[in-house]
Formats: C-alpha cells, structure tokens, sequence
C-alpha cells in the first residue's frame, strides 16, 4: 500500500487518513461478521412459486410482513429458470436484504402437451418470463452443471428456527425439498384444494396440481403428517373475488411496492378482469384472487373460516362485495409494508 504525504511537510494528507480509518473499519466489520453465524430467525417463510401474476402479486405482500428465507421457482406458468430471472429482477431492491431466489424443479412438459392440455398457458408464460412484460426480453441465469437445489435451500434457511412454507405453484419442488426442511417445519399454506375436498368434482384439479399429478399426489401424503391449511375463494359468488385496478393504482411508487406497480401495469391484459381475453385467461378467462389469498391467510388467518377440507374468506354481512373489498385493501395495505423487507 502506497502513503502519500502532504507536499513540503510531514503530516499525513487529511484525506487520505480519513480514507484508511474507514477501510480498517470496513474491515474490521467483515473480520466481525466472519467470526459470528447469522443471527437465529424465530420464524422464517419459504416461498414455493411457479411465477404466475397472481404469484406476482402474493409474493410482495410476504415479504413486507414475514422475514422470507428463500423463494423457490417451479415449472407451472413458467419455468423454473425462467421465472426466478425475472422474480430476482422484480425483488431486487437497493438497502434492502437480499432474499435467495433458488432454481427449483422443473418437468419439461412439451409445447404439445401445453397446447393441447393448456391452450392458454403460451400467452401467459411469455408475459410471465418478462414479470408481465415490464422487462425489455426474458432472461436466462447461467447454467449450473448437476445443480441440485436442495442443499442451497438448507442454507439458506440454515438461521431458521421454524419454518412455514407458502405453495402457490406446483409440488414439483416440494416434493424434493420437504425432507430437508421436516425437523424445521411448523406450518404449509397452500392455494388450492387438496385432493378429496368434498367441493371439487372427482378427477378435477386445479392447475398447480394438474400440471403435476404425480407430484401433486406425493404431495398430499407428505402433507397429511404436517399441518396444512389450503386456501381458495369462493367460486360463482356474486360478484367474483377478482383484483382491481384501483387496488394497484393505490401502491407506493417507490421500493418493491413501486416495482410491482410499474411491472403490473406494464400489460394489464393479464389480470385486470376488464382486459383478460377469455381465449387467453386461466380457466373460464378468469382473474381471481387466488394465490393473494393464501398469502393473505398465512399472514391473517383469522379472516378466513372452514369451507370443506379448505378455508375461504369469512363473509361480511352475506355480501361478498364487501368481503373481496376487504381483501383489496389488506392486499395494498400489506404490499405497500414492502417497501422495507422484514
């Protein structure tokens, strides 16, 4: 290292010592930081994602009230490359904690099978792959020869005390991961109803269990050892429990809540129920609040009640009007905690 003086004297330069004690200081604080582990979490959310917009729009409110460990990405509307490029991009916020995005399980489904089983799905995925187009093109993260996720999600949450986990895509990861996180794992929220729910039809599933049966099938004897509370919203009611775009247009324009306004708005045409083609929505063309739901009962469970084997939104007065309001201000509200991560 080179000292420069003061020119004609003997006294070090003014800036330059000021420099140097900010670096031992720097120094010192990295010296510190290796010598301790990170401090214990008493209870840490793992999210499980396969990057739809109703996922886009569950995530922030997560993360702005729960300390998030990690988020796993699963195929389902994206792949699981795919989706964590673009979810890494939409939660990376300058000051605040970075949370690990972990490439998780993929089934290589063919664009045959996705035309001829999901029709919809191509529109979606290509939106989704841009965080709803609010990226110039999709990205692709560099390839890791024989990657296996596990062991980087075991890290990850190696600070954790208990864990919950929030399913809002399929079970392909979770299946693989579960195992790694039992002696952990105090709670799983999912969006959906699981298999035998005595208000599905036999024989159908939702999509994140369709698009995966077998996993979905381990899943539900996995899951019967470990308290489960799936979550969905009341379907056919009158009005439907959609999103709004006044519930977007009230989010702060700066930090996460800010990003997630700017990517929500860049193509309403994938959730705004006034502007989802029916030809290129999720079933029937709706837009519901599925997966903002699930997030919204792992943070308020006591506005939900039992509905079958599931829970659903406890009704206001018998108006589902005014309960679906209810969810869109606790969506802003909560989503707008973002701005700061927890």
């Amino acid at each position: 290292m080179i000292f420069l003086k003061e020119a004609g004297g003997s006294r070090w330069n003014p800036w330059l010592r000021a420099a140097l004690g900010a670096l031992l200081v720097a120094l010192s604080a990295v010296t510190a930081q290796s010598a301790y582990a990170a401090p214990a979490v008493d209870k840490c959310v793992v999210i499980d994602t396969d990057f739809d917009i109703d996922d886009m729009m569950a995530i922030p409110i997560v993360i702005g009230n729960r300390h998030v460990a990690a988020i796993v990405t699963s195929e389902g509307y994206t792949m699981a490359e795919s989706g964590a490029a673009a979810l890494s991009r939409l939660v990376a916020e300058p000051n605040e904690r970075q949370i690990p995005i972990i490439i998780g399980a993929d089934t290589h489904r063919t664009e045959t099978e996705l035309r001829k089983n999901w029709p919809w799905l191509p529109y979606f995925r290509a939106a989704m792959n841009r965080a709803n187009d609010w990226l110039a093109a999709p990205l692709t993260p560099a390839r890791r020869p024989f990657h296996n996720f596990v062991p980087e999600l075991s890290r990850a949450t190696a600070n954790c005390r208990k864990i919950d986990v929030l399913i809002i895509g399929t079970y392909t990861s979770f299946i693989r991961y579960s195992a790694a996180l039992a002696s952990k794992l105090e709670r799983v929220v999912v969006m959906g109803k699981p298999i035998g729910d005595p208000t599905l039809k036999p024989g159908k599933y939702s999509f994140n269990c369709g698009y995966d049966l077998p996993a979905c099938k381990t899943a539900m004897e996995l899951l019967a050892n470990v308290k489960t509370n799936w979550v969905d919203v009341p379907r056919g009611s009158d009005p439907l429990y959609e999103p709004s775009l006044n519930m977007v247009e009230r989010l702060r324009a700066d930090g996460l809540p800010g990003s997630l306004k700017a990517a929500l708005l860049a193509n309403q045409h994938t959730w705004n129920p006034t502007k989802v083609p029916a030809s290129a929505g999720g079933p029937g063309g709706e837009s519901l609040m599925w997966d903002q739901s699930a997030a919204i009962y792992l943070l308020h469970p006591e506005l939900f009640g039992p509905v079958g084997h599931h829970y659903e939104p406890l009704v206001l007065g018998g108006s589902h009007a005014r309960t679906n309001a209810r969810l869109l201000r606790i969506w802003t509200r909560d989503t707008n905690a973002a701005a700061h991560f927890r």
